[in-house]
Order: C-alpha cells, then structure tokens, then sequence
C-alpha cells in the first residue's frame, strides 16, 4: 500500500442502509470507498479493484463473509487484502470462528462507528507498517545477493585472467631462458603460450562487448564474411582447448549468398556457441555446427551436441548475464558465464535472435541473422 496514495476500502453488506451508512462515514473519514451489495458483487470488485482493506457483513447470501473470505484466500493476490467482518452473531466461538477464517478484525453490530473508524486506522497502520519493514527486509536480501554475486564475479573474473596469463609467463619464460635439446619441446611451451594468449583475448573480447551492450554501441556495420577464415578456423582453434576430451566435431556449410554481418562480433558469437557445446559435452561425443546462407547477407546457424541438455524452463535464464556464476558453489564449469549472453545481444543487435530449441537428443541453439535491411550499414 502506498503511502501517500488514499487507500481504498471495500464494503460488502446486504442491508442497504448499514452499507449506506457504513459509506458515508468511511468517505467522510478520508478513504475511497467501493460498496458491494453482497458476497458475489463484492469478490467481483476485490478482483477488478485489489482494496486495501475489506469490511465485510457475516450473514449474506451464499457466499457468506467466512466463504467469500476463504474464496479470496485461494487468489495470491488477494489473500493478503486485511479483512473485518461485521456480525450480529457476538458469541465467543463466533470471534474465534472469524478469526479462525483469517479475518484481521471482528466487529459485533451494533457497533460504535467511531470504534470501527478508530480500527481500519489502526490496521491500515499496521499493514503499511508490515509492508515497509517487508520492504526493508527485501531490500536488504537483493542488496546481500548483489553483493555476493559481485563477490563472485570479481573473484571469477581475478581467476579467469590470472589463469591464462600465467600459463603465457611460464612458458614463455622456460622457452626463452632454457636451451631445449628438442625443439619441438621448446615449439610446445610457445604453442601452449599461444592458446593461452588467445583465451585471454577471448576474455578481453567479452569484456568489452559486454561494456558496449550497456552503452548500446554495439558494432552493426555488417561486412563481407569468409565463412572458413572467420567462423571455421576460430571454431577449429577453439577445438584446441578440449583435446582432452577427444569430441567429435564435423560441420556442414550450405550456401546460397555472401553473409554479411559485423565480422569480429559474428565470429565472436559463433565461437562462444560452440565452445558452450565443447564444454558441456561428455567425452568422445559429438558436436555438429551447420551453417546455412542466404541470397542476401542473412545466415542460420544451428549448434548441437550430445550433453545434457536444457531444461525447458531453464533456457531463458540460461541467457541472463553471469547466470552460471550466480549458481555459486553449484556451478560445474569455469568460464564468465556470459557467451550466450553476449551471443544472443550481438544476434539481436542486427534483428536476429538466438535460441535454445527442442531436440530428440543433447541441446540445440538455434542462432539466424536475418538478410540485410534497407536500414543497416553495409561496408565491403
């Protein structure tokens, strides 16, 4: 309830007068009003107009106050509306009955208007003091979140970088200050400073698509691309990482136009697709990238491999910025967890979209660039 807004009060009686009277006086104290003229009429308006409060007659046609207060108990969003009910039944158990209904209050008839004045004051105060500290308390649970997932990223991010850089230093360092009889030994450490290299690029590269998103400066100026120089050969040297696990990878390339998309980003995009599939893969198993061209720019590619998979109602979340880092100690695998967002951000940038589709076996992601637009920047 906000607080500087009037709340609204709704009053359910079958007897006109008692309504009427009811009406007028809580008008006249300061609140809007709505009146129902009996159980049905006033779970019509609780529905259409969520109250801030309900005072309610007991003894009404069917559904009476305790059924009506029961049939709004069922609604998420109207089982917390604060709830009086006005009854000529003044026995014990009938209070305790109330009570026992969920009702906030009970007020036996005849009842002093001033005493009924005096306690929708008084629970109004109190639910709108309950909401503040209920929104203090959240506030304060999303801001311990935010800091532990920042905690989690900056310790993520210091791992992420230290790592590669050290396997660049150290072998550089034995290649240069040791005499190896073997130069293919020697050839190794500069290769393994290499792959290192790259990833840390890979990473730097993420890091400022990400900064550009914010900013909404993505790159969409949409070039000529050379589907083996700028998406195959990146996906191959991505490959390098996992040998390892000894995957399977074949692609297949239709092609009926030149694409035309911005060519850093693109390959960017395609690579994190089919790293994700490399790293959620078990080992031996089979990773498979198509790519379809069209006449005139646009582009289809679809990744799939043999891993778990993704549950349906994971694959939006699964898009959301740092979600596998948010999983905190859960999480199984390294990485910023920010391919398919970065992904999907530079798809979308150019009208596209990349998705998570249904698959007999494994996961599929569906990524299209749709063909070029009178309204894109072409260069090449």
């Amino acid at each position: 309830m906000d607080e500087e807004r009037t709340p609204v009060i709704l009053v359910i009686d079958d007897e006109p007068s008692i309504r009427l009277g009811l009406v007028v006086s809580i008008k006249r104290h300061g609140y809007h009003v709505l009146e129902a003229l009996d159980g049905n009429d006033g779970l019509k308006k609780a529905n259409d107009h969520h109250p801030d409060l309900i005072i309610s007659d007991v003894m009404m046609p069917p559904p009476n106050g305790f059924e009506l207060k029961k049939l709004l108990s069922t609604d998420p969003t109207l089982a917390s509306i604060p709830f009086i009910f006005l009854t000529a039944r003044s026995s014990a158990n009938d209070r305790i009955a109330g009570i026992r209904d969920g009702a906030d209050d009970y007020i036996s008839k005849p009842f002093v208007m001033d005493e009924l004045l005096a306690r929708v004051d008084g629970l109004l105060r109190r639910v709108r003091t309950e909401q503040e500290h209920g929104r203090k308390q959240m506030m304060e649970i999303a801001r311990q979140d935010m800091d532990k997932l920042r905690n989690e990223i900056l310790q993520n991010f210091h791992h992420e970088l230290r790592t590669p850089l050290m396997n660049i230093l150290t072998p550089l360092e034995l290649a240069v200050n040791n005499k190896f009889d073997d130069p293919e030994t020697q050839s190794n450490f500069i290769r393994m400073a290499l792959s290192n290299a790259d990833k840390l690029a890979s990473l730097v590269s993420d890091i400022i698509v990400l900064s550009n998103i914010d900013l909404g400066n993505l790159n969409t100026v949409r070039q000529s691309i050379n589907i083996n120089d700028h998406i195959i050969g990146p996906v191959y040297k991505c490959l390098e990482r996992y040998k390892n696990k000894e995957l399977s990878f074949t692609h297949q390339i239709v092609e009926s136009g030149d694409i035309k998309a911005p060519r850093r980003e693109l390959t960017q995009s395609i690579v994190h697709l089919v790293d994700n599939a490399f790293k959620f893969s078990p080992k031996n198993e089979k990773v498979h990238l198509d790519i379809y061209t069209s006449p005139n720019g646009g582009i289809k590619v679809a990744v799939s491999d043999e891993g778990q998979g993704i549950p349906l109602e994971e694959r939006e979340k699964v898009f959301e910025k740092f979600y596998q880092i948010s999983q905190g100690d859960s999480r199984k695998y390294d990485g910023l967890g920010v391919g398919l967002t970065v992904a999907r951000a530079i798809f979308r940038s150019q009208g596209g979209d990349v998705r998570i589709i249904d698959s007999a076996n494994g996961c599929l992601v569906l990524a299209e660039l749709p063909d070029v637009r009178p309204e894109d920047i072409v260069y090449g």
